[in-house]
């Protein structure tokens, strides 16, 4: 992508609250979905889902456990990612999908496997939620790139959403949410963020 595409696209997002209540193109929503499955990830264990929610009574439901936040209700789809916590189960199937050599795929069993075996569920959850906040920022710019506005909602009950949604906890919790859909009212405001002089350093 051209510096100048991308630029526009870090510009012009930002945290959409009123949305038309359309339905999203087929093709729009995998094209958004795309650009969350193949975003990074540590050790590239993906230890993420993506749940797609269209249905008008579901998205009423689920905004009642996400505070009665209207645009939950009100919006083309949300997008649940996620959290996996089975990532032991197919960490080395995983690698061994890549294609390796024997090798380096043995060097890299040997250095990961002791770091993963070693984490309780709540340390679990916690690695995999860092990676699920790498997809839910591609999420959120691929609908930017196609003209769709976006909201990142995680002011919700987790457990609650985790019961509504039938999640085997033990294998999988929600993390955070992504509500999409056409704009109602396209208003960018302009963006308040530190200089870079505040945020960044170049340690020579």
């Amino acid at each position: 992508m051209q510096k100048e595409a991308f630029n526009k696209i870090i510009n012009q997002r930002y945290s959409c609250r009123e949305f038309k209540e359309n339905l999203l193109k087929r093709e729009d929503l995998e094209y958004i979905l795309e650009a969350g499955r193949l975003s990074p990830s540590s050790l590239g264990l993906e230890p993420w889902k993506f749940l797609v929610v269209q249905d008008s009574n579901k998205k009423e439901e689920i905004s009642k456990i996400a505070n009665y936040q209207g645009h939950v209700k009100k919006c083309g789809a949300i997008i649940i990612i996620l959290a996996r916590l089975d990532f032991e189960e197919y960490f080395i199937p995983k690698l061994q999908a890549r294609g390796m050599k024997e090798e380096e795929l043995q060097k890299r069993i040997n250095l990961y496997k002791p770091f993963i075996e070693s984490m309780n569920e709540d340390e679990k959850l916690h690695y995999a939620k860092e990676q699920t906040y790498l997809a839910l920022g591609n999420l959120a710019n691929a609908a930017c790139a196609i003209g769709l506005g976006s909201c990142i909602v995680g002011g919700f009950d987790s457990k609650a959403l985790d019961c509504y949604l039938k999640l085997d906890t033990t294998k999988e919790r929600s993390s955070i949410m992504l509500i999409v859909g056409e704009y109602e009212n396209k208003a960018i405001s302009q963006k308040a963020r530190f200089s870079k002089e505040e945020v960044i350093t170049f340690l020579d």
